[in-house]
């Protein structure tokens, strides 16, 4: 909608204000909370710099700010201005879905979880626009490296004013994919701008050498053949520059990609398969099978046992000779003492 545009194109130029004093101030604690509008005029305001800090150095250090909000590398203490295009992207999430970010979540420790691994809210996949949730997209992204500064933010054309004309590519898709050459289409929006030849609902398609042509040159051209007037040149020359700026963002992210996967696709197959550990036995030991074993006691402890005396062949006590009658008991005593 035009509302979203109009407020998000306000907060972006608030940033772009933050960021680009000497030294830059990065807000922090950027959320919608901390938005304010003008009802009357619909003038957007950013508030609570409470948490601002300024960017000393090449980075700023603390972990502070609203969980939700907070781009990942804010939990480790090294951070830029990139963290408050993170929170920008969530802000818009929240504007366009009405719901909070990562409300899924139970608390901040899930949060924290999803955050640092690239995991998005469940709530972008209900962003209905195809251009809006890819601006969104590439606003909390992983790593800061690949997100968009607040310019090049301010450069697309979701996010500018209606000036009443639009440069885009005939087929963004086949664009991305490569080659020097890609095609745009112009289209003359406001009547007052169109010439009485092009009727409202043609556009002008040309192509463009995306090292070698210049934005400037072929606006001009344009100017000149009566395409377009001639005060809007310099309208045409920013939309085409910003189109093919765009453009290139995307392609090197789509390689930094491509070169990610192909670099864990190698590291899974030189990674030799895990081998279990061979016990090594001694020279001349004879292997004993272990299912031959009995559980109670080893083979080896068995043949070591002496055959000879069985345990339940050994006496407990010496033997006593058995008692004899009385009588004869006498007869022997007699016998022995008798003369010879």
């Amino acid at each position: 909608p035009q509302v979203l545009k109009s407020w998000c194109r306000q907060i972006l130029k608030g940033l772009h204000f933050l960021h680009s004093r000497p030294p830059p101030i990065i807000h922090r604690d950027l959320k919608c909370d901390n938005i304010f509008i003008t009802g009357t005029t619909g003038s957007v305001k950013i508030g609570d710099l409470g948490l601002a800090t300024l960017k000393n150095r090449s980075f700023a250090k603390s972990v502070i700010g609203t969980p939700e909000f907070m781009a990942p590398e804010m939990y480790e203490e090294h951070y830029d201005e990139s963290v408050d295009v993170y929170a920008f992207g969530m802000c818009m999430l929240e504007m366009a879905t009405s719901e909070y970010p990562y409300s899924e979540c139970s608390g901040p420790a899930q949060i924290y979880k999803k955050v640092t691994t690239g995991v998005r809210p469940q709530c972008f996949d209900k962003v209905e626009s195809i251009e809006l949730r890819d601006i969104i997209g590439q606003c909390i992204r992983l790593k800061k490296e690949e997100r968009p500064t607040v310019k090049e933010l301010l450069q697309l054309d979701f996010f500018q004013e209606d000036m009443g004309l639009k440069v885009e590519f005939v087929n963004r898709e086949e664009s991305l994919a490569g080659g020097e050459k890609v095609e745009l289409r112009l289209r003359v929006l406001d009547p007052k701008k169109r010439k009485d030849k092009h009727r409202e609902n043609e556009a002008i398609q040309f192509e463009f050498h995306v090292e070698n042509d210049n934005p400037d040159e072929i606006a001009k051209a344009m100017a000149l053949t009566g395409i377009i007037m001639e005060e809007d040149a310099r309208i045409v020359s920013m939309l085409i520059r910003n189109q093919i700026a765009a453009l290139v963002r995307d392609r090197q992210h789509l390689q930094q990609q491509a070169l990610q996967q192909t670099a864990l696709q190698q590291a899974a197959v030189q990674q030799p398969p895990l081998q279990q550990p061979v016990l090594q036995q001694a020279p001349g030991a004879q292997q004993v099978p272990q299912q031959s074993m009995p559980q109670s006691m080893p083979q080896p402890m068995q043949q070591a046992m002496p055959q000879a005396m069985p345990q339940q062949t050994m006496p407990q006590s010496m033997p006593q000779p058995a008692p004899q009658p009385m009588g004869q008991q006498t007869t022997q005593m007699a016998t022995q003492t008798s003369p010879q």
